[in-house]
């Protein structure tokens, strides 16, 4: 076999560089200072290739409708990079970033591209630091010590043998110099445009800690797809998994004190460490575009979920490690029925003696329920109150636990159910607004085993607008807020109630285990049109900046059974 150093790998290596690069010659790379943040080091300037082949989408029905948002929303041609580039030279201050990235024995093409994304960045002020884990495969150790590593910016570590993933990252960790530290995967790669957009937020919110981004996949053929536009930070949607890993930035500090990754959680060493990092209370930024591309292969978790079984494994410790640092009692559990990497958190129930129960008559005029709502809160003690429709039958006896439970979890002061038909038709699984204030819920009418975009329909999740009629508020929230806007005369009041919630720092949750069978469909159907546009003039900036827990490249101008890209 030939190596790298062969003089037909010189060859191969030298037409690649062609292919995607306009050529650097080599006088170009000369001796520098340690220092990292090379203002003026010739860049290395993507060709139309990256442009052309690196924003191709699968050729498929289901993804037309990405291809157009990729035209849309990604970097185009070479005078957007060097408008990008440009301005990133003349900013002051710009925030260095640090990429780590360990390495172990990655197929020579696929890392080569990794490497290639990141020298293409608009944004020049990176450092990239490569640790090789004790790599086998000559050629990848062969890459590592050829050109296109040649670059002040880069610096490369090797080694001796194999010590797990943690381990590697955690030496480019030590390594860095960066105010923000990127995590880049040895078989991913960048948007041409990612660190640009996660310094321009940086300079936005200089209190930030945490910066991520949405994704996609690569499919073995090297085309996009699968995107997942995630939500905004959602500490308990975190709690079902790591929604929101890749691309994954972080303040250096923050690493720093959190102690870097740990060993122990090998395979979901970054669910572990978000989980801490959750628990600082930290500044967060999400940016609503497509940065990070995770590839698929043979072997790869992204490819097969069964390649790696400690993967999950490490998930469910990582996260039952963490409900005991917060002192709260759980269980944690991967959700069998669905795919790998989602889990349920089993919660210790409060007494029913804790819990006050407001039994909303199916006859009661919608002009009633504020006042209703008030009058009975503010005759109890008790410390959560459920509001349940008369034409709600719980389908599991301890329904009304499971909502409460989540309300013993800090900053949660909302907690609503599912809702099914008498057929087993989804009727509520968590709702979103329209743009004019309207509730929509996606999903609505499909099978209860429908899991549904990200598994919303059967996660434990973060949502704006939870069930007028299915819902369990903290009395304590209740008087925080002084009750509910006697305003409104109709549900509506409790959509504002969420709203002014979230206000404050208090969270709502979806909570799929408590089902509920309806023997009355479309409960939010009967709503007071002077409530709808009152609720829309008190929240039209909230709404037209768009519901946080609801990524604004899905569909949100009209009801819709299913969440999708606007076409």
């Amino acid at each position: 076999m030939r190596t790298a150093d062969s003089e037909g790998g010189k060859h191969r290596i030298h037409r690649a560089v062609r292919k995607i690069f306009n050529y650097i010659p080599a006088s170009f790379i000369k001796k520098v200072s340690s220092w990292q943040w090379l203002r003026f080091y010739p860049a290395v300037i993507p060709a139309q290739y990256c442009f052309i082949e690196w924003n191709r989408a699968v050729k498929s029905k289901d993804y037309q409708n990405y291809q157009i948002w990729i035209d849309q929303n990604s970097l185009a041609t070479l005078e957007d990079w060097r408008l990008l580039q440009q301005k990133a030279y003349y900013w002051k201050s710009p925030p260095k970033i640090s990429i780590v990235t360990p390495v172990h024995n990655t197929q020579v093409d696929i890392l080569y591209e990794c490497i290639v994304s990141v020298r293409a960045q608009a944004y020049p002020y990176w450092q990239l630091i490569l640790v090789d884990d004790g790599s086998s495969n000559i050629e990848t150790q062969q890459l590592l010590k050829s050109g296109v590593c040649k670059d002040p910016r880069i610096q490369v570590y090797f080694t001796p043998q194999s010590q797990g993933i943690s381990r590697a990252t955690n030496i480019a960790i030590a390594q860095a110099q960066g105010d923000y530290i990127v995590f880049l995967d040895h078989d991913d790669r960048l948007a041409l445009d990612a660190l640009y957009l996660v310094a321009e937020e940086i300079r936005k919110y200089p209190q930030v800690d945490i910066v991520y981004s949405d994704r996609d996949m690569i499919s073995p053929k090297g085309k996009r797809y699968m995107y997942l536009f995630k939500p905004g930070w959602s500490p308990e949607t975190l709690l079902a998994g790591n929604y929101i890993f890749h691309l994954m930035c972080y303040r250096r500090s923050l690493v720093a004190q959190l102690g870097g990754l740990r060993t122990e959680f090998d395979g979901s060493q970054d669910y572990d460490l978000i989980l801490r990092a959750a628990e600082t209370s930290p500044q967060v930024r999400h940016i609503q575009k497509v940065l990070y591309h995770w590839r698929q292969y043979q072997g790869s978790v992204s490819l097969d979920s069964g390649a790696k079984d400690y993967t999950f494994e490490s998930g469910v410790k990582a996260l039952n490690e963490a409900m005991q640092r917060r002192g709260i009692s759980a269980r944690a559990s991967e959700i069998k029925s669905l795919w790998r990497g989602n889990y349920q958190l089993d919660l210790v129930c409060p007494e029913l003696t804790e819990i006050e129960v407001l039994s909303i008559a199916s006859t009661l005029p919608a002009e009633e329920y504020t006042q209703l709502v008030n009058q009975s809160i503010q005759a109890t003690e008790k410390p959560y109150i459920a509001i349940i429709s008369q034409t709600l039958t719980a389908v599991n006896d301890n329904a009304l636990c499971h909502l409460a439970a989540w309300l013993k979890v800090d900053g949660v002061a909302l907690a609503t159910g599912s809702i099914m038909t008498e057929h087993k038709l989804i009727d509520y699984a968590g709702a979103t607004y329209q743009i004019d204030g309207g509730i929509m819920v996606p999903y609505q009418g499909l099978p209860i085993s429908e899991p549904g975009y990200m598994a919303v329909t059967q996660l434990t999740r973060n949502i704006s607008a939870p069930h007028p009629f299915c819902v369990v508020i903290r009395r304590e929230l209740w008087l925080q807020l002084k009750g509910l806007n006697s305003r409104y005369q109709g549900f509506y009041s409790l959509m504002d109630f969420c709203l002014r919630a979230l206000a404050v720092d208090w969270r709502c949750v979806s909570v799929p285990q408590a089902q509920f069978m309806t023997r009355q469909e479309g409960l939010l159907n009967h709503y007071s049109e002077q409530d709808k546009r009152l609720f829309c003039q008190s929240w039209q900036d909230w709404l037209e900046k768009g519901d946080p827990y609801y990524n604004l490249n899905l569909a949100r101008a009209c009801q819709d059974r299913l969440y999708h890209l606007p076409g």
